[in-house]
Order: C-alpha cells, then sequence, then structure tokens
C-alpha cells in the first residue's frame, strides 16, 4: 500500500474545496447535523512502557516530539437536539520522540545478526520518527448548558515511514566487557515496527464560536509497535500520545 504525503495533502485540500458544498448551511439559527472541519494539533508523547523497567536506572533525557496532527472532521447530530454526535474523519499524523536511559543488565537482541540476547549496562539512546494515515472514529456529548464536548472512540493508523533507531553507548559495559570504547553503536530497527496500528481516543473539546474550537485528544495504542516475533527489548512499548490542537468547523 503505497500512499504519499502529497497525495494525501491533495485530497484534504480538495474535501477543503467541496465538503462545505454538500454539508450546506441550514440557516442562521439552526447548525447543521453534519458537521463538516478541519483541525491542526501537536503530538505529545512517545513510545513508552507501561511502567519503568528495572534494568533502567535513570532516565537522562526526554523529548515528547511536539510534531504535527492534521485532518479533515466529519461529525453528525443523532437529532437536531440530542447532545450526541457520531465521529469520524482522516488525517495525516506525525508522531516522533526520542529518550536517554542508564541501563544495568538490559537484556537486548538487536546487536548481533542473529538476535543473540546479551546484557548490556551503559548509557542506551532511541529515536523514533514515524508518519501514519490515521482513520478515527467515535462518538462525542456536549454537556448542558455548556461550550465542552467529551468524546470517546478508537482509531486505525497505517504506518506511512517507520524509523526507529537503538544507540549503544560504546564505553558501556556488554556482558561485562566493555563494548567499543570511544564509538557510539547504532542499529534502525525500523522495519520491525508494525505496519498496523489500533488504538483508544479519548478528550474533551472547547467550542470558542460556532466555527473556531479548541481540541485536546489521549491516544493511546493497543499492540507493541514490534513484531511479536521480534523481542526487540525486554519490555513492551506502545503508542501514547496526547494531541492538543485548534479546529474550525467550516459549515454551520
Amino acid at each position: 500500500m503505497m500512499i504519499s504525503v502529497r497525495s494525501l495533502l491533495l485530497g484534504l485540500s480538495l474535501g477543503l474545496v467541496t465538503l462545505p458544498a454538500l454539508a450546506g448551511e441550514t440557516g442562521e439559527d439552526t447548525p447543521s447535523r453534519l458537521g463538516v472541519g478541519v483541525h491542526l494539533g501537536f503530538n505529545i508523547g512517545g513510545a513508552l512502557p507501561p511502567t519503568v523497567p528495572q534494568p533502567v536506572k535513570k532516565v537522562t533525557a526526554f523529548k515528547p516530539g511536539g510534531t504535527p496532527n492534521v485532518g479533515l472532521d466529519f461529525s453528525y447530530r443523532l437529532t437536531p437536539t440530542s447532545p450526541f454526535s457520531l465521529l469520524m474523519g482522516v488525517e495525516y499524523d506525525i508522531r516522533s520522540f526520542s529518550s536517554t536511559v542508564l541501563a544495568e543488565n538490559m537484556p537486548i537482541r538487536y546487536q548481533s545478526e542473529d538476535h543473540k540476547e546479551q546484557h548490556f549496562s551503559g548509557y542506551q539512546r532511541v529515536e523514533m520518527d514515524t508518519r501514519y494515515l490515521v482513520l478515527p472514529v467515535g462518538v462525542s456529548y456536549t454537556l448542558p448548558h455548556s461550550s465542552f464536548h467529551l468524546m470517546a472512540g478508537g482509531y486505525y493508523a497505517y504506518a506511512l515511514k517507520r524509523k526507529f533507531t537503538a544507540k549503544l553507548d560504546g564505553d558501556g559495559l556488554m556482558d561485562g566487557r566493555t563494548y567499543q570504547e570511544g564509538s557510539i553503536l547504532s542499529f534502525s530497527l525500523g522495519g520491525f515496527l508494525v505496519r498496523n496500528d489500533v488504538g483508544v481516543r479519548f478528550g474533551a473539546d472547547y467550542q470558542i464560536d460556532p466555527h473556531w474550537g479548541l481540541t485536546a485528544r489521549m491516544n493511546v495504542g493497543l499492540p507493541k509497535i514490534f513484531d511479536k516475533d521480534f523481542e526487540v527489548m525486554p519490555y513492551s512499548l506502545r503508542h501514547v500520545f496526547l494531541n492538543l490542537g485548534v479546529s474550525y468547523r467550516i459549515n454551520r
């Protein structure tokens, strides 16, 4: 499945031109039950374990990305007066982060071609830079006499780009011996990232006026980010990203 970023952005641009006409205006006082809009947000998070693994003695650096997410949004109110709406859309999502830890006797398997397990003590750094096409679905609820909307749902994401790099400090110890003194060893693990990701999503929106709003979404991936048949690390990693942004409803 080959999808170029250029084609995706072109499709979103065409949607901005054609969808307002399809949704239509229903009058000054009666908003359309079909909502069409766009959003721009930024992801903060990373591929995280459920808890800090025992071999990790200290997290010396963590950069949670701050990469963009842009999308086309659809909502459909169940009845003209219902507080419930169905949500769906399409998004272009960039997920990235980096982390450096001080490890002690961490079992690893990516340092050799035969994936033999060894134990490393020293500094380890991981860097992730990925691109996804995301299809979210959900339900929103408008709080009574309020501009706040609560939402919950899920998403399917297909990886357009997979890049994950692990780096080991050569001054560290591998099975009790100095690994490769004075060097940094880099290992590309992007090919072991799973192509398909599914997860849960929940959050809230604040409607500033009939068109503009603020959005907050917590996205938590369900599968491990690496293929099941390759245990890259002695603990599981899953996508956990908070997305904060602004939205614009094209029609009323």
